[in-house]
């Protein structure tokens, strides 16, 4: 954002090495409305996050781009004036700000409206907005389930559109909803993903009993309930560190081998299934990973997540045993060459020395592109995370906390 005699010539931010462009989502102010400075002047979507802006300066708001538009990263998209004209001078670049050309003045359309009478903005994700304006609906009149009380699409679903003329629904049917933003990013990825690999599935189910006690015996040692997914992480990255030849890509100079071992948990949030990525994970300790994947799940959720969180990433796992999923069979996360399945942890029948007993269990299934890995590695990859889950002490043994 840079500053002119004429105000602040606001930019579409670029929030990480990979972002080129963003969906400008909504304006939470109208042309002409004022703004504190500090307040939220815009809402924004990347790839896989929506976050957002602030305005830099108070004044009044005009606005070059309207909502809906895909804006490449450091284009002018608004100026905030200290004091409201008729004329929106032209916005200057982020490398020039010297010399501006004449251009035709635009005008502010309808009433201007002062500070004090700004209403609040209502805390809703981009699909609901997107949805309540199909509907009709007033936001202000719905209750928010999300996080923080953020309307959800979901809260919708009750929703009664507003009425409309007669006419309006005998002149044309209504057509179906495009897919877009991050629905579509989900689409175009696993239908990639699904498209271009040829994938293989492994399936096995574990005697979890011990790893349940050690998570108790944290739990009483350090005050903290670590998460499964916690120890599953680490299962994962110390098997990375002792089968490196897993840990590959393909890419369009052929198969290249990862420095980094990455993993992605995938996280259920308001705007659809994202996958934020811990990075090095073999070089963190238990309690530390817990951490991160707690701060970086509840980022995803509130939409705050960078785009760079999304990249680069080794491998992924995916948990639904909290919802009661025994098995499943997931799709790889492009342009990973493998991912986890979790199902949930439960008491059954499981035969131990011999004898028929009831032990905690789980089944894990290992989905691999069959082009980069072969079934014998595949399935000593995933014989290696059941032996440190089946003995979560030889975890220990890498760094605890």
């Amino acid at each position: 954002m840079s500053e002119a005699a004429e105000g602040y010539t606001v930019v579409m931010p670029k929030l990480g090495l990979i972002m080129t462009e963003a969906l400008l989502v909504e304006w939470r102010r109208k042309d002409g409305e004022w703004i504190e400075k500090g307040e939220v002047l815009f809402t924004l979507e990347s790839d896989k996050s929506t976050l957002e802006i602030e305005a830099p300066a108070s004044g009044y708001v005009r606005i070059l781009v309207p909502e809906g538009e895909v804006v490449p990263v450091q284009t002018p998209i608004a100026i905030i004036q200290p004091t409201l004209t008729d004329k929106v001078p032209l916005p200057l670049s982020v490398e020039e700000n010297k010399i501006k050309p004449d251009v035709e003045p635009l005008h502010v359309q309808g009433k201007m409206t002062k500070p004090e009478e700004n209403a609040p903005s209502v805390s809703a994700s981009p699909r609901a907005r997107v949805l309540a304006r199909q509907l009709g609906v007033s936001l202000s009149e719905i209750k928010g389930s999300g996080p923080r009380g953020m309307i959800v699409a979901a809260d919708l679903d009750q929703a009664k559109p507003a009425a409309k003329p007669h006419h309006e629904f005998a002149a044309r049917p209504q057509a179906g909803l495009a897919l877009t933003g991050l629905r579509a990013v989900i689409a175009e990825r696993l239908t990639a993903g699904w498209r271009e690999r040829p994938q293989a599935t492994l399936s096995v189910e574990l005697d979890a009993t011990n790893l349940v006690s050690a998570r108790k015996q944290i739990e009483l040692e350090t005050g903290r309930k670590v998460s499964y997914n916690a120890f599953l992480m680490l299962a994962v990255a110390r098997t990375f560190v002792e089968q490196p030849q897993v840990n590959v890509r393909l890419t369009d100079k052929g198969l290249i081998q990862l420095e980094e071992i990455n993993i992605g948990l995938a996280v259920d949030t308001p705007r659809g299934l994202l996958v934020p990525v811990l990075r090095n994970v073999d070089q963190k300790g238990l309690l530390e990973i817990d951490r991160e994947i707690a701060q970086a799940a509840q980022r995803a959720i509130e939409g705050k997540s960078l785009p760079d969180e999304f990249t680069n990433g080794s491998f992924t796992i995916t948990n639904l045993g909290a919802y009661g999923i025994d098995s499943f069979a997931p799709i790889i996360n492009p342009p990973e060459i493998a991912i986890l399945a979790v199902g949930r942890i439960a008491q059954r029948p499981f035969v131990v020395n011999g004898q028929l007993t009831i032990r905690e269990t789980m089944i894990l299934s290992l989905a691999f592109d069959h082009r980069l890995l072969d079934g014998a590695p595949a399935a000593r990859f995933l014989q290696r995370v059941v032996q440190l889950i089946e003995r979560p002490i030889l975890l220990y043994s890498h760094r605890f906390g």
